[in-house]
């Protein structure tokens, strides 16, 4: 069965692979266990070690502003390049653009689902739910079949605060799932900052009354650094020559397959396979279990 209006969805299959992680396997994420009601099992598609701290989750409207979806691009951006993983759940607005400025900058990110795994909702972002399928984590506690409603989303905001060490609320209405995931945060003593907005536009009056409330003030992409304790220093880049250079510019598009990255960097797949083998042995690559190329200054450990 699949979720009936008012969420249409679209099918996933075969696009990507996913498997079931019960309550009792040890790789059953840690952050959940602190939960009043931890799921009892878990669907992902990705790598679990692309949650791995430090991670932000970064929240908000559906409604946002340009000036919202430019912030939450540019936080999600600076966060990536710094190896903080940006944690969302894939809902128009915010969300979205949280996951892609993440994953153009060449970092990680966990989008948290309130629909099974094999359907894509919104439909729009069915190309972005299968980019982070492939190049980071995609994360759902409801069976395949399953049935979406009003509540499975907010439902889900919960796992979307204990994936993380900060909660960044970017633009927000009084009444909104970000800010349920303040309060599941606020419940698991999660740090809770918020964007400043005008005090007459609606999709700022939740977050302008979470600073009011004590909520930290996030003035510019740095002052989530600074809260989470991360070194906001550019990473200095390697000096690299030939096919291994050409590889290395090929990642700054993302993580990708070997195939992927050979047709980026217009190198022969076995070319581009030895680069691979000598930036990981350098350390400045990791390969993840299924197979794609990560930039190690994208904070990706294994």
């Amino acid at each position: 069965m699949r979720p009936t209006p008012p969420f249409p969805t679209t099918s996933l299959f075969p696009d990507y692979r996913s498997r079931r992680i019960e309550q009792t396997d040890p790789e059953y994420p840690a952050a959940f266990r602190n939960l009043a009601q931890p799921p009892k099992s878990i669907w992902i598609a990705g790598a679990l070690a692309t949650a791995l701290a430090p991670a932000v989750a970064i929240v908000g409207t559906r409604h946002a502003s340009a000036y919202g979806l430019r912030t939450a691009h540019a936080i999600a951006t600076a966060c990536a390049k710094a190896g903080v993983c940006v944690v969302s759940g894939l809902a128009r607005g915010i969300d979205g653009a949280a996951h892609e400025g993440a994953l153009r900058a060449g970092g990680r990110t966990v989008a948290v689902l309130g629909t099974p795994l094999d359907i894509a909702y919104p439909k729009q972002h069915r190309e972005l739910q299968n980019q982070i399928a492939h190049e980071g984590l995609l994360v759902s506690e409801m069976n395949p079949g399953d049935n979406a409603a009003a509540w499975t989303f907010p439902r889900r905001n919960r796992l979307i605060a204990a994936f993380s060490q900060l909660v960044v609320v970017v633009e927000a209405g009084l009444k909104s799932g970000a800010q349920i995931t303040v309060e599941h945060a606020h419940a698991l003593g999660i740090m809770v900052a918020a964007v400043p907005g005008l005090i007459d536009a609606p999709q700022a009056y939740g977050t302008n009354r979470l600073l009011r409330d004590g909520a930290h003030l996030i003035a510019e992409p740095s002052d989530v650094l600074a809260l989470l304790h991360v070194d906001a220093s550019p990473v200095a880049q390697p000096l690299l020559s030939g096919d291994d250079a050409q590889l290395w510019d090929a990642l700054a598009s993302g993580a990708a397959d070997i195939a992927t990255l050979a047709h980026r960097a217009g190198l022969a797949p076995r070319t581009a396979a030895a680069s691979v083998s000598a930036l990981e042995i350098a350390g400045l690559i990791r390969v993840d279990h299924l197979g794609h190329v990560h930039s190690a200054q994208a904070g990706l450990r294994l």
